[in-house]
């Protein structure tokens, strides 16, 4: 690996920083917007084709970087763990408190009902966490499925004793794709959504991780990246359905298409990184005040957007107040920010002093 580790770590920065961009332009969009606005709807489509590959082929990329400066594997896994279940977990609970005293009022619990949220025990709702739909909180699915698929890497990693990582990568590309060509034949009941994600999303973990040291020429880079980019401008136009994770088609066209994203998007990032590397946007002062903060703090971003920021804001602003879809979204954007940037500088006044006290 030729590049330097403050450069490697510049646009790392700056391409989960972009990727955060697209989450918050996509969940600022109502599905009612989308209904009403054909362009919106493509937009979304486009993102949701494409940012969340990106979010785990990058991982995939740092789980290479961990093995390559000797991290066992298991330790990589337990480290996972340690920084992010413990975030999973507390901010479910805390979503689930929020909204069980939020249903309990007047006010609230009207307009929560009147968008189809129900009341839940606990028990209810942390399956349906583990089954990876928390219904009140449904972005969480990205940070459990993540934690999973680096636990799944790390322990095939370690029974062949670490030393054949990419034998083990490549290993499980092949069985995901056997699990994506028999998905019509198996039968998984209330686990599908798990299935998916692990079948559609740990060969692209893996795949971030074989590409971690590759060098593709420029040429090749961007021809590449253009197959990637044309693939997803059709994949939008004509395949995807209108969750814009879902797909039209089903058996072997389904197969093949995802397939296709497995050959051809990684090109379109291999292209985004090119870009990020060459060009100064991680030196400006954009790249290091907005998509630098969005990159370092994706976690804290990803956590506090939703639900409040952008679907309960979103459903008051437009679905009550009829504000225009795009005046709407710019506030629930600009609520992330300001919600997430205050919880950072939170953390960074408390933490010192828990660390103070945990010494004394």
């Amino acid at each position: 690996m030729t590049e330097p580790s403050s450069s490697r770590r510049a646009w790392m920065d700056t391409a989960k920083g972009v990727a955060m961009l697209l989450v918050l332009v996509g969940h600022c969009m109502r599905d009612e917007m989308r209904t009403a606005s054909p362009a919106l709807d493509y937009l979304y489509r486009g993102i949701y084709g494409f940012h969340m590959s990106w979010f785990f082929w990058l991982s995939g990329i740092s789980y290479a970087l961990s093995r390559a400066k000797g991290r066992p594997p298991l330790q990589i896994a337990a480290r996972r763990l340690k920084q992010q279940f413990p975030y999973w977990l507390g901010y479910g609970l805390f979503i689930y408190l929020v909204f069980t005293v939020a249903m309990a009022l007047p006010v609230v619990g009207n307009v929560l009902r009147g968008a189809g949220y129900e009341a839940l025990s606990l028990g209810a709702y942390f399956r349906e966490a583990f089954l990876a739909n928390n219904p009140w909180a449904y972005h969480l699915w990205f940070l459990y499925v993540l934690i999973l698929l680096t636990v799944i890497v790390s322990l095939c990693d370690a029974a062949l004793g670490g030393k054949h990582s990419r034998a083990v990568w490549m290993g499980l590309i092949a069985v995901c794709l056997i699990g994506l060509a028999l998905r019509d034949t198996v039968s998984v009941g209330a686990w599908w959504r798990l299935y998916d994600y692990v079948t559609l999303y740990l060969p692209l973990f893996c795949l971030g991780a074989l590409m971690a040291d590759w060098e593709v020429p420029d040429t090749a880079a961007r021809l590449w990246g253009m197959a990637g980019l044309g693939y997803l401008i059709v994949r939008t136009a004509f395949f995807s359905g209108f969750s814009g994770n879902s797909v039209r088609v089903d058996g072997p066209a389904r197969f093949v298409l995802y397939l296709l994203a497995d050959a051809l998007l990684p090109g379109l990032m291999v292209w985004l990184k090119l870009i990020f590397t060459r060009f100064c946007l991680p030196r400006t002062a954009l790249g290091k005040s907005f998509i630098g903060f969005l990159g370092r703090e994706s976690l804290a971003v990803y956590l506090w957007h939703q639900p409040f920021c952008c679907a309960f804001l979103g459903l008051v602003l437009y679905g009550r107040l009829g504000l225009p879809a795009l005046v709407t979204m710019a506030v629930c954007f600009l609520a992330s920010l300001a919600v997430s940037w205050g919880y950072v500088q939170l953390r960074n006044r408390v933490r010192p002093l828990l660390k103070r006290k945990s010494t004394t």
